[in-house]
């Protein structure tokens, strides 16, 4: 979320840390992840794109940097992508502490593998979306899209099930309570992860380097999906579920062999095969 980039001088900062930290947790409470996001790094003493003025006056709170992290994976809003980064970010807390349980570990991993399955369905999504768009296709019945509720201004992920004719007007299904909204196009927006969130002057998303001046790795996912998996195949096997364990360090053992990390790969393998004996 970009309140405010980074100022390259701290001793003549540009915007006042106390309205940015306002802003944040305004938006955290209603579920905006980015913000969850920002504002949960902030708390577990990481940077943040957002502004490098709030470590000073934001204390660490580790507890509450998890409570935000959990607040951004469960959010109704935004993307999976974004939700996954969330998740990814609590799971290096419970794994630096050594304190959750197996069975909250696995619970953690398996909600993040499936945010990105999310993420990679609705990139495939956008791009579909983006394709039709350049054609002049406007919506369609089934798109996924964001509505605003209400008119309220806040957008919520829901499914388009009917276009008017001439395609002036959509009835949109709103995914968390099934309730159906007649809008106008300009109050519905694509579910694209690149668009949906900022435009420039000409329509065209802004990247978050463009809209913050600087990099934004506040969201990204630094651990690739078939570490997770190995991970959890430990803990699977750990509680007993030895079947279950195999499988997935088969599958990490794939997810290693295309991104060309054979040793790795082979290890995973031979752990398959140890576990089905």
């Amino acid at each position: 979320i970009p309140l405010h980039p980074n100022d390259r001088e701290e001793d003549n900062p540009t915007h006042d840390a106390y309205t940015v930290l306002f802003h944040l947790c305004h938006a955290a409470s209603h579920k905006n992840v980015e913000a969850c996001i920002s504002l949960a790094r902030v708390k577990a003493g990481l940077d943040t794109s957002v502004s490098n003025l709030l470590k000073s006056i934001v204390p660490i709170d580790f507890e509450g940097s998890k409570d935000l992290f959990r607040r951004g994976m469960e959010s109704p809003m935004g993307s999976s992508e974004s939700k996954a980064a969330a998740g990814c970010l609590l799971y290096q807390i419970l794994k630096d502490e050594e304190t959750a349980s197996d069975i909250t570990m696995i619970s953690i991993i398996e909600d993040i593998l499936d945010l990105l399955q999310k993420s990679n369905e609705e990139k495939e999504a956008a791009e579909k979306a983006r394709a039709r768009a350049e054609r002049g296709g406007g919506f369609h019945v089934d798109d996924r899209v964001e509505a605003d509720f209400a008119l309220e201004g806040t957008y919520y992920p829901a499914t388009v099930v009917e276009v008017s004719e001439g395609g002036a007007s959509v009835v949109v299904k709103y995914d968390d309570d099934g309730s159906t909204e007649s809008h106008t196009l300009q109050n519905v927006r694509s579910n694209n992860i690149a668009e949906a969130h900022m435009s420039s002057a000409f329509g065209k998303g802004m990247s978050d380097e463009e809209a913050l001046g600087i990099e934004n790795d506040d969201e990204k996912i630094f651990v690739e999906s078939y570490i997770l998996k190995a991970e959890l195949a430990e803990f699977k096997a750990k509680t007993g579920a030895a079947s279950e364990a195999a499988v997935l360090f088969e599958e990490a053992a794939d997810g290693a062999m295309n991104d060309g990390k054979m040793q790795t790969a082979t290890k995973w393998s031979m752990k398959a095969s140890e576990i089905l004996g």
